[in-house]
Protein backbone atom coordinates (compact mmCIF):
# COMPACT_ATOMS: atom_id res chain seq x y z
CA UNK A 1 0.00 0.00 0.00
CA UNK A 2 0.86 3.27 -1.20
CA UNK A 3 -0.68 5.96 0.87
CA UNK A 4 1.79 8.56 -0.85
CA UNK A 5 -0.46 8.02 -3.75
CA UNK A 6 -4.11 7.84 -3.21
CA UNK A 7 -5.75 11.24 -3.77
CA UNK A 8 -7.60 11.10 -0.29
CA UNK A 9 -4.42 11.98 1.21
CA UNK A 10 -2.54 14.42 -0.09
CA UNK A 11 -1.71 16.81 2.40
CA UNK A 12 -3.74 20.62 1.88
CA UNK A 13 -3.50 21.47 5.56
CA UNK A 14 -0.63 22.91 7.09
CA UNK A 15 -1.36 23.10 10.98
CA UNK A 16 1.14 22.41 13.54
CA UNK A 17 1.43 20.55 16.46
CA UNK A 18 1.70 23.86 19.08
CA UNK A 19 -1.85 24.59 17.07
CA UNK A 20 -2.93 21.11 17.17
CA UNK A 21 -2.33 21.40 21.46
CA UNK A 22 -3.76 24.96 21.49
CA UNK A 23 -6.97 23.25 20.04
CA UNK A 24 -7.32 19.96 21.88
CA UNK A 25 -5.01 20.46 24.85
CA UNK A 26 -2.51 17.69 25.45
CA UNK A 27 -2.75 15.06 23.22
CA UNK A 28 -1.17 10.95 22.72
CA UNK A 29 1.39 10.16 20.86
CA UNK A 30 -1.78 8.26 18.46
CA UNK A 31 -4.05 11.20 18.82
CA UNK A 32 -1.39 13.45 17.18
CA UNK A 33 -1.33 11.43 14.51
CA UNK A 34 -5.07 11.40 13.49
CA UNK A 35 -5.65 14.68 14.54
CA UNK A 36 -2.67 15.62 11.71
CA UNK A 37 -4.75 13.42 9.35
CA UNK A 38 -7.88 14.94 9.78
CA UNK A 39 -6.64 18.62 9.25
CA UNK A 40 -5.36 17.65 6.11
CA UNK A 41 -2.06 17.67 7.04
CA UNK A 42 -0.89 14.19 6.14
CA UNK A 43 2.92 14.97 5.63
CA UNK A 44 2.89 15.61 9.20
CA UNK A 45 1.25 12.44 10.15
CA UNK A 46 3.30 10.89 8.77
CA UNK A 47 6.35 12.56 10.06
CA UNK A 48 4.93 11.60 13.21
CA UNK A 49 3.90 8.23 12.89
CA UNK A 50 7.91 6.97 12.02
CA UNK A 51 8.39 8.08 15.98
CA UNK A 52 6.66 5.10 17.21
CA UNK A 53 8.12 2.06 17.94
CA UNK A 54 7.20 -1.59 16.96
CA UNK A 55 5.22 -2.10 20.35
CA UNK A 56 2.99 1.59 19.75
CA UNK A 57 2.60 0.21 15.76
CA UNK A 58 0.68 -3.35 17.21
CA UNK A 59 -1.23 -1.85 19.90
CA UNK A 60 -2.34 0.72 17.78
CA UNK A 61 -3.15 -1.64 14.80
CA UNK A 62 -5.46 -4.13 17.52
CA UNK A 63 -7.26 -1.02 18.51
CA UNK A 64 -8.23 0.21 15.20
CA UNK A 65 -9.56 -3.53 14.60
CA UNK A 66 -11.34 -4.34 18.27
CA UNK A 67 -13.19 -0.86 18.05
CA UNK A 68 -14.04 -1.24 14.73
CA UNK A 69 -12.73 2.30 13.53
CA UNK A 70 -11.93 1.26 9.58
CA UNK A 71 -16.16 1.21 9.16
CA UNK A 72 -17.41 4.49 8.37
CA UNK A 73 -20.63 4.68 10.41
CA UNK A 74 -17.65 4.12 13.93
CA UNK A 75 -16.97 7.71 13.11
CA UNK A 76 -18.48 11.37 14.06
CA UNK A 77 -17.43 13.06 11.22
CA UNK A 78 -15.97 11.79 7.34
CA UNK A 79 -12.39 13.71 8.22
CA UNK A 80 -12.06 11.25 10.95
CA UNK A 81 -13.03 8.04 9.33
CA UNK A 82 -10.02 9.49 6.64
CA UNK A 83 -7.61 9.62 9.01
CA UNK A 84 -8.18 6.51 10.81
CA UNK A 85 -7.88 5.03 6.99
CA UNK A 86 -4.72 6.78 6.59
CA UNK A 87 -2.83 5.83 9.63
CA UNK A 88 -3.99 1.82 8.79
CA UNK A 89 -2.66 3.00 5.45
CA UNK A 90 0.64 3.37 7.76
CA UNK A 91 0.40 0.59 9.79
CA UNK A 92 0.32 -1.75 6.31
CA UNK A 93 2.88 0.28 4.89
CA UNK A 94 5.22 -0.14 7.64
CA UNK A 95 4.60 -4.15 8.11
CA UNK A 96 4.86 -4.48 4.00
CA UNK A 97 8.56 -2.96 4.53
CA UNK A 98 9.37 -4.79 7.96
CA UNK A 99 8.50 -8.01 5.86
CA UNK A 100 10.66 -7.00 3.12
CA UNK A 101 13.63 -6.55 5.54
CA UNK A 102 13.46 -9.95 6.55
CA UNK A 103 12.78 -11.52 3.08
CA UNK A 104 16.29 -9.64 1.60
CA UNK A 105 17.92 -10.30 4.75
CA UNK A 106 16.99 -13.92 4.59
CA UNK A 107 17.48 -14.29 0.92
CA UNK A 108 21.28 -12.48 1.01
CA UNK A 109 23.95 -15.38 1.19
CA UNK A 110 26.27 -12.80 2.83
CA UNK A 111 23.50 -12.51 5.47
CA UNK A 112 22.82 -15.91 5.33
CA UNK A 113 26.36 -17.01 5.62
CA UNK A 114 27.28 -14.48 9.00
CA UNK A 115 23.84 -15.37 10.66
CA UNK A 116 25.12 -19.34 10.47
CA UNK A 117 28.24 -18.34 11.66
CA UNK A 118 26.90 -16.39 14.86
CA UNK A 119 24.60 -18.96 15.91
CA UNK A 120 27.42 -21.63 15.63
CA UNK A 121 29.28 -18.98 17.99
CA UNK A 122 26.42 -19.22 19.69
CA UNK A 123 25.81 -22.50 20.34
CA UNK A 124 29.12 -23.13 21.24
CA UNK A 125 28.17 -21.80 24.43
CA UNK A 126 29.81 -18.73 24.19
CA UNK A 127 27.78 -15.87 25.52
CA UNK A 128 26.63 -12.74 24.11
CA UNK A 129 28.18 -9.51 25.34
CA UNK A 130 27.09 -5.68 25.34
CA UNK A 131 29.21 -2.42 25.74
CA UNK A 132 27.33 -0.78 28.47
CA UNK A 133 28.68 3.00 28.31
CA UNK A 134 31.86 2.24 27.13
CA UNK A 135 32.37 -1.14 29.40
CA UNK A 136 32.10 -4.56 28.05
CA UNK A 137 29.70 -6.95 29.87
CA UNK A 138 28.22 -10.28 29.46
CA UNK A 139 24.93 -11.28 29.21
CA UNK A 140 23.69 -14.32 30.82
CA UNK A 141 20.17 -14.17 30.37
CA UNK A 142 19.72 -17.79 32.17
CA UNK A 143 20.56 -16.11 35.34
CA UNK A 144 19.40 -12.85 34.86
CA UNK A 145 22.10 -11.24 34.84
CA UNK A 146 25.19 -9.28 33.26
CA UNK A 147 28.49 -9.48 34.53
CA UNK A 148 31.68 -6.77 33.52
CA UNK A 149 33.97 -9.22 31.07
CA UNK A 150 36.58 -8.29 32.60
CA UNK A 151 35.59 -8.34 36.77
CA UNK A 152 32.96 -11.09 36.12
CA UNK A 153 32.37 -11.13 39.91
CA UNK A 154 31.00 -7.27 39.58
CA UNK A 155 27.46 -8.34 38.16
CA UNK A 156 24.09 -6.44 37.61
CA UNK A 157 20.98 -8.26 37.55
CA UNK A 158 18.08 -7.45 35.53
CA UNK A 159 15.63 -7.32 38.15
CA UNK A 160 16.60 -4.27 39.12
CA UNK A 161 16.20 -2.83 35.97
CA UNK A 162 13.12 -0.96 34.73
CA UNK A 163 10.73 -1.47 31.29
CA UNK A 164 10.34 1.29 29.25
CA UNK A 165 6.30 2.38 28.95
CA UNK A 166 6.18 -0.11 25.90
CA UNK A 167 8.12 -2.80 27.74
CA UNK A 168 10.54 -2.76 24.77
CA UNK A 169 13.80 -2.23 26.24
CA UNK A 170 14.99 -1.83 29.83
CA UNK A 171 16.04 1.49 31.88
CA UNK A 172 18.31 2.18 34.29
CA UNK A 173 20.84 4.87 36.27
CA UNK A 174 24.55 3.90 35.52
CA UNK A 175 27.60 4.99 37.18
CA UNK A 176 30.27 5.17 34.47
CA UNK A 177 32.94 5.08 36.91
CA UNK A 178 32.13 2.07 39.30
CA UNK A 179 30.29 0.25 36.48
CA UNK A 180 27.29 -0.07 38.93
CA UNK A 181 23.38 0.99 38.84
CA UNK A 182 22.80 4.09 40.93
CA UNK A 183 19.41 4.47 43.03
CA UNK A 184 18.98 8.17 43.35
CA UNK A 185 17.72 9.26 46.98
CA UNK A 186 14.59 11.33 47.32
CA UNK A 187 16.24 14.14 48.80
CA UNK A 188 18.50 14.76 45.40
CA UNK A 189 19.74 18.37 45.32
CA UNK A 190 22.54 18.02 42.16
CA UNK A 191 22.66 15.39 39.42
CA UNK A 192 25.68 13.08 39.92
CA UNK A 193 28.62 13.14 38.01
CA UNK A 194 29.47 10.43 35.83
CA UNK A 195 25.63 8.86 36.14
CA UNK A 196 24.27 8.50 32.79
CA UNK A 197 20.65 6.56 31.57
CA UNK A 198 21.01 3.21 29.89
CA UNK A 199 18.46 1.89 27.43
CA UNK A 200 19.10 -2.09 26.75
CA UNK A 201 17.62 -3.91 24.37
CA UNK A 202 15.00 -6.76 25.71
CA UNK A 203 15.89 -10.33 25.90
CA UNK A 204 14.60 -10.86 22.62
CA UNK A 205 17.42 -8.27 21.16
CA UNK A 206 19.99 -9.45 23.52
CA UNK A 207 19.60 -12.86 23.58
CA UNK A 208 16.78 -15.40 21.04
CA UNK A 209 18.88 -18.71 22.18
CA UNK A 210 18.55 -18.28 25.36
CA UNK A 211 14.90 -17.27 25.03
CA UNK A 212 14.43 -19.64 22.95
CA UNK A 213 15.84 -22.65 25.10
CA UNK A 214 13.66 -20.92 28.08
CA UNK A 215 10.45 -20.89 26.54
CA UNK A 216 10.56 -23.74 24.05
CA UNK A 217 10.20 -21.14 21.06
CA UNK A 218 10.76 -22.40 17.67
CA UNK A 219 14.23 -20.83 16.89
CA UNK A 220 14.28 -20.78 13.46
CA UNK A 221 11.23 -18.83 13.41
CA UNK A 222 12.30 -16.67 16.31
CA UNK A 223 15.62 -15.49 14.31
CA UNK A 224 13.72 -14.28 11.78
CA UNK A 225 11.69 -11.61 13.85
CA UNK A 226 15.21 -11.61 16.33
CA UNK A 227 18.30 -12.47 14.24
CA UNK A 228 21.98 -12.24 16.40
CA UNK A 229 23.07 -9.23 16.94
CA UNK A 230 27.27 -9.38 16.91
CA UNK A 231 27.64 -5.71 17.90
CA UNK A 232 25.19 -4.91 21.35
CA UNK A 233 25.36 -2.09 22.72
CA UNK A 234 22.99 0.33 25.31
CA UNK A 235 21.71 3.21 24.33
CA UNK A 236 23.15 6.42 26.52
CA UNK A 237 21.35 9.48 27.37
CA UNK A 238 22.63 12.05 29.71
CA UNK A 239 20.44 12.90 33.12
CA UNK A 240 19.19 16.14 31.66
CA UNK A 241 16.74 14.16 29.81
CA UNK A 242 15.54 12.51 32.35
CA UNK A 243 13.13 13.89 34.74
CA UNK A 244 15.87 14.03 37.59
CA UNK A 245 16.33 18.05 37.35
CA UNK A 246 12.80 18.42 38.00
CA UNK A 247 12.81 16.01 41.47
CA UNK A 248 16.07 18.22 41.95
CA UNK A 249 14.53 21.87 41.50
CA UNK A 250 11.15 20.83 43.27
CA UNK A 251 13.39 19.69 46.31
CA UNK A 252 15.15 22.65 46.36
CA UNK A 253 12.28 25.21 46.42
CA UNK A 254 10.99 22.78 49.31
CA UNK A 255 14.41 23.14 51.45
CA UNK A 256 14.04 27.20 50.31
CA UNK A 257 10.49 27.33 51.60
CA UNK A 258 10.98 25.45 54.53
CA UNK A 259 14.01 27.77 56.03
CA UNK A 260 12.14 30.57 54.91
CA UNK A 261 9.17 29.10 56.94
CA UNK A 262 11.01 28.43 59.94
CA UNK A 263 10.70 31.00 63.11
CA UNK A 264 13.37 32.65 64.49
CA UNK A 265 14.53 32.13 67.85
CA UNK A 266 14.93 35.04 69.85
CA UNK A 267 17.62 35.45 72.64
Amino acid sequence: MDTTQNPLFRSTGTITREELETLYGPLLRGEVVIKFAEHKNFAAAREEFKTWNQHEIIQTDNLIIQNNRLSPQSHKSWEEYIAFTFLKGLIIEYEEARLEKIRVRMEDPLEQQKAAELLKIRHSGKLPHIDLAGTDFTVDWRLRQMRETEQPWKNISFDDFEMDDYGDKYLCFFNTQTHELYMPPEDLMQLPENVVVLEIPNELDLDPIAVSREYGSDLSELLREYPITENLAAKVSPLSETGLPAIIENNIRQQQSTSTERPKRGR
